[in-house]
């Protein structure tokens, strides 16, 4: 993977765009275990130092007392381009009750596209047609890329036993999702069998999907949908500790 390094006035301009575009932004915390979603909030400038206000979550000041020179990774896919990007700071202070960070010396911008995956709101199923088989199947997670489904038509058979595996293609995917108005149906025209996964408690096994070709007007619509979700997930998980 070849990774571009964001230096100098640059840093400044990332930053910016994520507090325009609201853009979700992954924080971890280095030996602590503390991992949530979090959104940049505003700047500080301080004895000619610049640093970035976050919001955090409820059971952050718990997950860092008593440590120092705590560790912190971010990563955000950019908003034009969706790639992904990735940055650390050491130390943290408060603001305002918001985090504060001091803006870090590099952004790496990594070439390969990745996407957040996102928890499928319950109730979301993927529909296709395999082997004259009609297949409706649970969605554990999903991303602009790709799903994870879980294959609860298919019962307790081995994966040996199912009629596809790793490499086939799917044609006609259909994605339902719960919407307060009833439901909202994406089609992706083919989707490609990438890898199998451990079982949930509704089926033996889980496949993934990954998205090869997919309208426009479609992948919009899945757009809308992931980060309508994200949006929504952050709402009711950042609640500052106030």
């Amino acid at each position: 993977m070849e990774i571009e390094e964001i230096t100098g006035t640059e840093i400044k301009e990332v930053f910016e765009s994520l507090l325009e575009h609201g853009t979700l932004v992954r924080l971890r915390v280095r030996g602590t275990g503390y991992q949530h979603l979090t959104v940049v909030t505003g700047f500080r400038r301080k004895l000619n130092k610049q640093y970035f206000l976050a919001d955090y979550t409820e059971g952050f000041k718990e997950a860092v007392a008593g440590k120092k020179n705590l560790r912190a990774e971010f990563e955000f896919t950019g908003f034009e381009d969706r790639i992904l990007r990735s940055f650390s700071v050491t130390g943290v202070d408060f603001y305002n009750d918001q985090l504060c960070f001091e803006f870090p010396k590099v952004i790496q911008r990594h070439q390969r596209r990745k996407y957040f995956r996102l928890e499928a709101p319950a109730g979301t199923v993927v529909e296709f047609n395999c082997s004259d088989r009609q297949c409706s199947e649970k969605v554990v997670d999903i991303s602009l890329g790709g799903a994870l489904i879980a294959l609860v038509s298919f019962g307790d058979i081995s994966r040996k036993q199912l009629p596809f595996g790793i490499g086939d293609e799917l044609q006609d995917v259909t994605l339902c999702f719960p919407t307060d108005s009833g439901e909202e149906r994406i089609t992706v025209k083919r989707a490609s069998v990438v890898r199998f996964d451990k079982g949930t408690p509704e089926a033996d096994t889980c496949c993934g999907l990954h998205f090869i070709e997919i309208e426009s007007d479609e992948a919009q619509a899945l757009t809308d949908f992931v980060y309508y979700y994200q949006r929504k997930y952050l709402r009711t998980r950042v609640r500052p500790d106030r």
